[in-house]
């Protein structure tokens, strides 16, 4: 009876105790995507991702009925630096679902507006009243959205008890009102509720990425349970000291908090249901560590980590690519070293079994493109009149001009496709997720790979294949599997069964060295096929926007060479970053991974129709 009245109570002051409206929440995965054409139209940087913000602890004094229901005060700020965009994952502020989306937008607009060389941190009352002033007049058809929210806003705000804190609290209602007012006193803002129509008072400096090795951690499922929260997790990196494993022996009043890492020498859980995901959810912050053992439950996170070398040889190294600083609007010569790599475990193989049934289709419908109809027109005689010839010869005789004119008709003469394409696949650490139980995304890039190749050499097309991984800019490996001028035999084959996961992605030197391939042949039609699972990354600085930049100059740089970029992907965030990348028409993502080996083909039929 006792622990069922205290579920109850603590269920009532819970909820009591809650600061926002569930009925009310608008998540920010539901209007992603016009939040980015909402900040970008406002003026905002294209080449911005948008990401959930992460939650933070508020110091400032609860209310009587937070601390009565043992309640911190987290925030979810919104902030931008050169990379990112940074909102809150959801929105429930208000009980009315239309200020928690106009609330939105609104700091979409200020982020937009922010000049970024300003220090917000140190001065952070004239710098958001001079952001929301900038934004009001650059856009006055916000002043009634601001009003509305910031009215609601104050409503909501409670009067500390303390004399000065409640000067300063009055003094600060006034000023989020009417922000041209000026401030008269020195604001804490870690001493008062915070200000969810303002950016971040303090906004947070991007750590320095690290590498760490893999841990040996088994488990008895191949199922990955991916956790979804509406917000963006802080972690910290924590080295394993093997020396001090075993049992920890301490007092009940220093036991370790949630956030502290501990090492206990237990192999095996034996409770399959320990909540792990509601653990996770109650985190702020996460200690990574290596370890090694067995678990009863995966959980899949947003970390990329790099998986160890394995052993290829190198065909051909000192081969160089440049790069492009956007920092520095400086393209950097011979920045990147190219290693021409090939698995060392390259035996001759016919198709798989499991595909031979679908490449007879595939060949059976791709022969009748080996043979391309076109229409030659102004013809002396033909199977139609050209109406286009027809009404430029009835303009002329109307004009005076009394030549008569020959060629008014058109004739469907069969020529053979002039076309060379380049399949460039991503073989980052990425593609060692799973799939399914059976299955990885390797595996279904390798299916993808053997039926396109099929596909090419049933229509004729003068194809390549080749893939890519990098682990900085001095070892960006380049693995050649099918060359312009050689046939689809077993060996080949052979090379597609030997891919595997590498390590990052360092997307703009791969696609300028497949870009030289292509640039070298004499075909009408010159297409670049890229397939990938993810956006540009790699351990040096080439994470978000350097390596969005950079690919995208690389992109440009192939189009001027007369070559067609198109990207498949089957990455879910893709319409986030693609087409800043590649274009709103030259990608395509494919949502069920399973699909890709028989989608690819299908698609290379409509794309080079169009061509």
């Amino acid at each position: 009876m006792e622990e069922a009245v205290g579920k109850l109570w603590h269920r009532w002051i819970t909820r009591a105790a809650q600061p926002d409206y569930p009925e009310a929440r608008v998540e920010l995965k539901q209007i992603q995507k016009q939040l980015g054409l909402f900040f970008r139209a406002f003026g905002g940087t294209p080449a911005l991702s948008i990401q959930a913000a992460t939650r933070e602890q508020w110091h400032a004094r609860r209310t009587l009925l937070s601390r009565i229901a043992g309640r911190e005060w987290q925030v979810q700020f919104c902030w931008v630096d050169d990379e990112t965009l940074y909102v809150p994952g959801s929105l429930a502020l208000y009980p009315d679902k239309a200020l928690n989306e106009a609330l939105y937008f609104w700091l979409c607009a200020l982020a937009a507006t922010q000049d970024r060389s300003s220090t917000a941190c140190l001065n952070w009352l004239p710098h958001s009243q001079t952001l929301v002033i900038n934004t009001l007049r650059q856009w006055p058809g916000l002043n009634a959205v601001y009003t509305s929210l910031a009215m609601a806003h104050i409503a909501q705000r409670h009067m500390p008890p303390r004399e000065d804190l409640a000067r300063q609290e009055q003094h600060l209602r006034s000023l989020i009102l009417n922000p041209e007012v000026g401030a008269s006193d020195i604001i804490d803002p870690t001493t008062l509720d915070p200000v969810p129509l303002w950016l971040h008072p303090f906004p947070p400096q991007k750590a320095a990425r690290t590498q760490t090795q893999r841990s040996d951690i088994t488990s008895d499922t191949h199922e990955v349970k991916e956790v979804e929260t509406h917000h963006r997790r802080a972690a910290k990196r924590k080295e394993h000291n093997k020396e001090n494993e075993g049992l920890l022996a301490f007092r009940l009043e220093s036991l370790f908090s949630w956030a502290e890492f501990t090492q206990v020498d237990r192999p095996h859980e034996e409770d399959e249901d320990m909540e792990a995901e509601k653990a996770a959810n109650d985190l702020d912050e996460f200690a990574v560590s290596n370890s090694s053992g067995q678990v009863k439950q995966r959980l899949k996170f947003d970390l990329d980590l790099p998986g160890s070398d394995y052993d290829d040889f190198c065909l051909l190294h000192g081969m160089t690519t440049p790069e492009w600083d956007y920092r520095k609007q400086l393209m950097q010569d011979n920045h990147c070293q190219i290693e021409w790599m090939q698995s060392r475990e390259t035996p001759e193989i016919s198709l798989p079994n499991h595909l031979r049934k679908p490449a007879r289709r595939i060949r059976a419908f791709f022969e009748h493109l080996r043979i391309d109809k076109q229409w030659l027109r102004g013809q002396a005689q033909g199977s139609e009149i050209d109406w286009d010839a027809y009404l430029s010869a009835v303009t002329a005789w109307k004009l005076g001009h009394k030549e008569a004119s020959t060629g008014l008709f058109k004739e469907m003469r069969r020529h053979h496709r002039n076309l060379s394409c380049l399949l460039l696949a991503d073989l980052s650490l990425s593609t060692e997720a799973a799939v399914d139980d059976e299955h990885q995304v390797i595996d279904v890039i390798r299916d993808g790979l053997f039926l396109m190749s099929e596909a090419m050499q049933a229509t004729g097309d003068r194809h390549a294949i080749a893939g890519f991984s990098s682990r900085h800019r001095h070892q960006v490996r380049y693995y050649p599997i099918k060359g312009f001028n050689e046939g689809l035999n077993n060996q080949v084959r052979g090379r597609i069964q030997a891919i595997r996961p590498g390590l990052y992605t360092r997307m703009g030197a791969a696609i300028r060295v497949a870009s030289q391939q292509l640039a070298r042949e004499k075909s009408n039609v010159r297409l670049l096929l890229l397939l990938s699972d993810g956006k540009p990354n790699d351990v040096d600085r080439y994470d978000g926007r350097y390596g969005i930049e950079d690919t995208r100059k690389a992109i440009q740089e192939a189009h001027q060479a007369g070559i067609t970029p198109f990207c498949i992907t089957i990455d879910n965030r893709a319409n986030e970053y693609l087409p800043y990348l590649f274009g709103q028409k030259n990608y395509v993502v494919i949502r069920n991974a399973k699909q890709l080996p028989q989608q690819l083909p299908q698609l290379y039929a409509r794309l080079t129709e169009s061509l």
